[in-house]
């Protein structure tokens, strides 16, 4: 009885032992499969450590030292595998102090990670390193441990810091220019043309009078005159390729109406948007090229003055003979006939020494000063002057003088240069259109100015041209026929006596130039 029991208890034991078997070998397979597994993992975590194209390290929380580096690490910084490992970041002088790693352990214990930490490293060579730092915490043998990636941003830190610098002084010469009131520019090349403009000052508008958008469509050469065009075309390919030139030189420029301005241009190559650009100062000198133009024609009339001068002083001695013989003869007892004869010579004679006296008056050099004024008078002077013209020309002169006009305060002198000028003009054009004509000049008080109008018959004035008549060098008479700097000179002496000066067609026919002062 005791063996049979003994022996169903062997079976069960022996069934129980085989169970046991099975499990620890269905357990052993499975450890084997997770060995099996892990190394798989451990071999694709290196191959994806080592190979990645990231410095990469393993360091340990508690120390920080190095237990792990891949390749890239190595080439970043400088330092062999051995030399690293065992160390630390600051032993390393990697990182200069360990206010980088208190930071990442404070972001690990709030967030168990760090993505893109801004942090310094330096390499074995010393050359700073701007780096955005990522951890993530692991466990190596229940050892806590960092995974840490680094991006190395320096390049774009330092295109970064380009771009804020070309910004900041490219802010200070945009307020420069404004404080200076020149126009800015900047100009750059691309595929299809050479200086495109990729900025334009509100000023550079003004004076091209296009507007920014229409600039940022146009290069400089657009609006370059034709005669200035090839030599500022070449300067500028010059500069953009890093050649020193004299950066300050005049061109003309085309405004959008198709009138023409002379400025002054100063060029610096620069950059503009981390791209190689031509930074341009522009200024209207049309004020300054104005000035110098009056003074070369005030150095002219100064020379035909003396010239004028002589010639009236030799005339002046046979004219007084003429004169006085003229007159002793005409208390003499001769025939009525030659009596006749010798009033018209002694009349004549006198009118002669009029113009002389007149032409003396003009030819005198006077200091610029403002004195009371007759208008009438100073006109009817100047009439005086052209008469035998006008009458050889067929002009007829009408004047509606306001008697008892106001005197005003002028320099007669120049006021007779601005109405002999426009005088002359209206003559050329009535005889050019019709070989005669009639001139009708009057005088009156409008307010607070006294207001004297020049009305001729003439062919009138082109609308296009109304606005550019007091331009320097603008003129629509035949080469050689007039400068373009009559206007221009009239218009500077009316301003300088606080007037105005300007001129519109007549509603029948011809044109008119008006010229107020104050009263």
């Amino acid at each position: 009885m005791k063996e049979e029991k003994s022996k169903k208890q062997l079976l069960v034991e022996l069934k129980e032992l085989r169970q046991r078997i099975v499990a620890l070998e269905v357990q052993e397979s499975r450890r084997r499969r997770a060995e099996e597994a892990l190394k798989i993992s451990e071999v694709k975590f290196s191959k994806a450590f080592h190979s990645n194209p990231h410095p990469m390290s393993i360091v340990t929380v508690e120390e920080g030292r190095y237990l792990d580096v891949n390749d890239s690490y190595v080439q970043t910084f400088g330092f062999s595998r051995e030399e690293l490992l065992g160390r630390t970041t600051v032993d390393m002088g990697i990182v200069k102090s360990g206010r980088a790693r208190e930071e990442i352990l404070l972001r690990l214990k709030k967030a168990h990670k760090v993505k893109n930490l801004e942090v310094e490293l330096y390499t074995k060579s010393g050359y700073k390193i701007d780096a955005l730092l990522s951890a993530d915490r692991i466990e190596i043998g229940e050892q806590p441990c960092l995974l840490t990636v680094i991006t190395d941003v320096t390049e774009r830190k330092k295109a970064e810091e380009a771009l804020r610098e070309s910004e900041e002084r490219y802010r200070a010469l945009l307020e420069l220019g404004e404080r200076t009131g020149e126009a800015v520019v900047m100009l750059q090349d691309n595929e299809r043309r050479v200086g495109m403009h990729v900025y334009a000052s509100d000023e550079w508008s003004k004076i091209t009078g296009y507007s920014s958008d229409e600039l940022l469509n146009m290069s400089m050469v657009d609006l370059i005159h034709p005669g200035d065009r090839k030599e500022a075309v070449k300067r500028h390919k010059k500069r953009m390729c890093g050649e020193v030139l004299p950066g300050l030189y005049e061109i003309t420029i085309i405004r959008k109406d198709g009138s023409e301005v002379p400025v002054e241009v100063t060029y610096a190559y620069s950059s503009y948007k981390g791209k190689p650009a031509n930074e341009g100062y522009i200024r209207d000198i049309s004020e300054r090229k104005k000035m110098e133009e009056q003074l070369i024609v005030s150095d002219r009339l100064a020379s035909i003055g003396e010239l004028a001068s002589g010639v009236a002083h030799e005339l002046n001695n046979p004219l007084t003979g003429i004169i006085g013989f003229s007159e002793l003869l005409l208390k003499k007892n001769i025939p009525e006939e030659a009596r006749e004869d010798l009033k018209i010579i002694n009349r004549e004679a006198q009118r002669t020494a009029q113009v002389v006296r007149n032409l003396l008056t003009f030819a005198r050099k006077h200091d610029t000063t403002k004195r009371p004024v007759n208008l009438n008078k100073a006109i009817q002077s100047v009439l005086d002057l052209r008469a035998y013209e006008q009458k050889v020309n067929n002009i007829e002169v009408v004047t509606n003088f306001t008697p008892d006009l106001p005197e005003i305060t002028a320099d007669v002198f120049r006021l007779q240069q601005v109405f002999i000028n426009i005088i002359i003009n209206a003559e050329y054009f009535m005889v050019q259109a019709h070989g005669r004509g009639t001139l009708t000049i009057t005088t009156e008080r409008r307010g607070d100015v006294i207001r004297a109008s020049f009305a001729d018959d003439g062919p009138g004035i082109k609308k296009k041209h109304l606005k550019h008549l007091f331009n320097p060098f603008f003129t629509t008479k035949e080469v050689g026929k007039g400068t373009g700097l009559g206007l221009s000179i009239c218009h500077g002496i009316v301003t300088e006596h606080g007037g105005r000066i300007y001129a519109e067609n007549r509603p029948e026919k011809g044109a008119m130039f008006i010229v107020e002062l104050p009263a």
